[in-house]
Parts: C-alpha cells; structure tokens; sequence
C-alpha cells in the first residue's frame, strides 16, 4: 500500500471565487498533497453547491484557462480562445503560487480534442464519420494542424511550475461522448458505436492510402454496414476488438492499426513539446507499449458505487502499467456515487491496496461541503 499523491480536481473559477488563497487553504485541510486544475476545458453547464458566487455556471467552450504565450501559437492556423477570466491576471500563474504556499503542487488538467468551439471554427479539422458528417466536438489528432495546436498548448504548458501534465482526449474520440441536448434514439451496439466513431478525414484518408488501403472502399463499406445495422438487418456483437470489427468489414482491422500508429506518433510529438511529465487519462496497451519509459503515469477513472469495483479498475489499470509507470485513480467523490462517509473511506483503502500510486478526486467545484468533511476523514484514516 502507498499514499502517494493525492489532488482534487478543480476549476479556476472556484478557486477564484472565495479568494485563491482562502479557497486553497481550505483544501489543504482535507489532506491533499494538491489540485489538478483545468487549464483546457470543454463546454458545460455546471452546478456548484458551495461557489458562494453563482450555484449553476454555463462554462466558455474549448477555452485555456491562462494566459497563451503569443509566439507560440502566432503562426498557427488554429488559434487558442481564452478564457474572460484571464482579463485581470493570469488565473494559472496565480493559483501555482497560491498552491505553493499552501505547500500544494499543480497538476494541469489538459482537455485536447474535446473543443465544439475550435472544431465548429474548423469543421474541415474534426472527425468526419463514414457518411462524410464532421463531429465538431472532436478535433482529429492525425490532422497536422491539430498537432500543432495541441504540441504548443503543450509547450506553453510547460512554462509554469506543474507537477505534471494529465492529458484527457489526446486520442480519437468516439461518437458518444455528451453533445448539447444530444438526441440518440437507437440503442447502438457495441460494433454500431464503434464504427459510428471511426474517421474518414481527408488526413486519415490520405494516411490509409499511403498505407496501401482503398479508404474510399472502406468508408462505403463502414456506411453501408451501419445502415443495415440501423434496421437491425445484421448481428452486433457484444465487443468491439479490432478482429471483431476487422470480421465485419475486410480492411477494418488494418485501419484501426493504422489509428493506433498515429496516435502513437501524435502523442510521441507531445512527449517532445513537453518538458514537464505527462499523465494519460486512458490508455490503449498498444499505445502505452510504444512510449515504454517516456509517460510518468497513465490515470483509469473509477466512477464507481463500491469498493469491490474500484479494485477491479485499478487492479486492471496496474496490470497494464506495470512496473514502468505510476497509476492514478480517479474516485468520484459526490453524493450520487459516494454517499456516505464509510463508502469513501472503503474506495480509498480499496484503490491503494489494490496498487493506485497516486488518488484523484472529482471535483472540488461539484460536491457539497460534507463531501470534503469525508474525504478528509478517509485521507486521514
């Protein structure tokens, strides 16, 4: 068993609110070694117990909560939005040095692809499913234009003085995954879902033919596919693994690989962009066998009820890391899924003695006050 670190996850806005130093003094009481904050973020409505400002706040989408380094993204044809809320002074700047004196480290908590706003801005830049439909919630990472953006976030990131970088959606995101007011009235399975998500960009398109693949043929295949499946007029099975998929539609499993090669190379361009330590929120194995050594910890989320499944999540989550990569969990801590002190204090014993290195908290913001009462007394149990 180990204690590790351990960290809040936390929105610049509600530490703002009550003051950062005061609102950093207050978490430290609950036992924390220190917060993962937001520095990147999707939108959102958010409804927060204990913000004595505003109790419901709608979230400024795909913005950066600091303030961007102008010669790194000068040149690039994507542009970063900034949030209203570095107008006055640099929220990240601030709350590392507020942190500190508190004797607390900064985690930056970094959404990547996930951006309506940047892929609205660039529709032609997002993924673009096999009937030729962008998903404007999700940039596509094998764009170069992506890339680029995403390895000068990085680097900007890496001014300031951040324990490390956790990145969530540096990957191809899929086709659920909470749009506004998303309306998805057929119960897809496993392999509909799946392929509804695959991506057919002109970058993805152009990576398969270089491949020696027909992407054109494969596309029409993956459409023609899913609309018998819409009708139920072919069988979805329960799973959807690259054999599975590859059994469905000749070529599949190739291009699926082919995914996995580029992420690898996206994300070995951020390993190179950064010079502070990256943590990955999810990880393929394959993807995580390619940069052996060069990730400083893979996170697994266990938003679950019981000790029992927090176990089996970072039981499976220290399989995949071995010996070569610290573990995170991430315990969600609100009342909806931890609803009593007893059941708190069960999944943080769960978690460490199941391996976890290092213990993250969903979310400062979200939970109402008894909710920290109980995670201070489970840190100090």
């Amino acid at each position: 068993m180990t204690e590790g670190y351990t960290a809040l996850w936390s929105y610049a806005w509600d530490l703002m609110a009550g003051g950062v130093d005061i609102t950093l003094e207050r978490i430290a009481t609950t036992g924390v070694k220190g917060v993962s904050l937001a520095t990147s973020y999707h939108a959102g409505m958010v409804m927060l117990p204990h913000n004595p400002q505003q109790k419901v706040r709608f979230l400024e989408d795909g913005s950066l909560y600091f303030r961007p380094d102008p010669q790194l993204f000068g040149q690039l044809e994507i542009q970063p939005r900034v949030s209203a809320l570095t107008e006055q002074f640099d929220p990240l700047e601030d709350i590392c040095f507020g942190a500190k004196r508190q004797g607390l480290e900064v985690t930056s908590w970094t959404v990547c692809c996930h951006n309506s706003y940047l892929g609205s801005l660039h529709p032609e830049l997002t993924i673009h499913n096999a009937f030729g439909d962008p998903y404007l919630f999700a940039l596509c990472p094998s764009q170069p234009a992506v890339q680029a953006y995403l390895e000068a976030l990085l680097a900007n990131l890496s001014q300031y003085p951040l324990r490390t970088l956790q990145l969530e959606s540096y990957d191809y995101m899929g086709f659920y995954h909470g749009y506004h007011h998303e309306k998805v009235q057929l119960e897809l399975g496993a392999a509909a879902a799946m392929l509804m998500g695959i991506c057919f960009c002109d970058a993805c398109r152009q990576a398969a033919t270089e491949r020696g693949m027909d992407p054109v043929a494969l596309q029409e295949a993956v459409a023609a596919w899913l609309v018998h499946s819409f009708e139920s007029e072919v069988d979805d099975p329960s799973e959807a693994t690259h054999e599975v998929l590859g059994a469905l539609v000749p070529g599949m499993a190739a291009y699926l690989a082919m995914r996995d090669e580029l992420t690898i190379k996206s994300l070995k361009g951020l390993i190179a962009a950064s010079s502070v330590p990256l943590n990955l929120l999810g990880v393929k194995p394959q993807v995580l066998t390619a940069v052996q050594g060069q990730i400083a910890e893979i996170t697994t989320c266990a938003y679950v009820g019981s000790a029992e499944e927090v176990t089996q999540a970072t039981s499976a989550a220290r399989k995949l890391a071995g010996d070569t990569h610290e573990v995170g969990v991430g315990l969600e801590i609100s009342p909806k899924f931890t609803p009593t002190a007893a059941n708190m204090a069960e999944k943080v014993s769960a978690a460490r003695q199941a391996g976890a290195d290092n213990l993250y908290f969903y979310n400062y913001g979200l939970v109402p006050m008894r909710s920290l009462g109980w995670l201070r007394m489970a840190l100090r149990g």
